[in-house]
């Protein structure tokens, strides 16, 4: 029942294409596993994205201009065995990741946390986007995506957690109408960011702060801030 109920929560939120070209800037990612097998987490919460508009009157390779937003985000996470789970994550008009979480130490979401909780986690993903106008552009963004998170318990109620994270986003695509040419881009992003949770089982409050360098290979790098807040649940 519980995998049943994950599956479809995944099919109907990350059904579709976008309609801009969006990736967070947040991590929101615990550093436990679920636990046990078969067991589940959700979350839903508000974090920082970076916004892409392609700049068509610029020559090729078209730079791409970015924003800083806001955006609802998802995370699910299912328990494979007690040390490592299956998750899926997502913000509106981002690409919708797939990966896994193994916990190097500490103990499970479903043992509960004390001292201290290492893991590891790898994803990949990517959507399909097009955006009408003067100048259609059509173009599909595909992701992978390391990072190393620890915490520490200083309850059984609260915790600090730090994460370190590495993404690599590649964006291919064309231009048709007023404007005819191919996209071509890369970045790599670093992301340093530290949250705190507030336990209060089943239910769980994140909050993160966070910091991003984007080095793009055909645009100007950028850098930023970025802020979230999240609640979930274990099922």
């Amino acid at each position: 029942m519980k995998f049943g109920l994950f599956l479809f929560a995944i099919l109907v939120l990350s059904t579709g294409c976008a309609t801009k070209f969006r990736f967070p800037t947040n991590r929101m990612i615990s550093p436990e596993s679920v636990g046990g097998s078969y067991n589940g987490e959700m979350e839903l919460g508000q974090q920082g994205q970076a916004e892409g508009k392609i700049d068509v009157s610029k020559p090729s390779p078209y730079p791409i201009l970015l924003e800083q937003r806001s955006a609802m985000s998802f995370f699910g996470a299912l328990s494979l065995v007690d040390t490592l789970d299956f998750y899926w994550s997502h913000t509106a008009s981002a690409p919708s990741m797939v990966g896994g979480r193994w916990q190097l130490l500490g103990g499970s979401q479903l043992t509960g946390g004390a001292g201290h909780s290492l893991a590891l986690t790898g994803a990949f993903g990517g959507n399909e986007h097009e955006i009408e106008g003067p100048t259609n552009v059509e173009f599909k963004l595909s992701a992978t995506d390391f990072s190393l998170i620890h915490g520490y318990w200083f309850s059984p109620q609260w915790q600090i957690f730090e994460t370190l994270a590495y993404t690599n986003y590649t964006v291919t695509g064309d231009l048709t109408g007023a404007e005819v040419g191919k996209i071509d881009d890369e970045v790599k992003q670093l992301t340093g960011a530290i949250g705190m949770a507030l336990i209060f089982k089943p239910g769980k409050f994140k909050f993160e702060a966070a910091y991003s360098s984007l080095d793009w290979s055909n645009s100007k790098d950028k850098s930023f801030i970025s802020y979230a807040v999240s609640l979930g649940f274990n099922i």
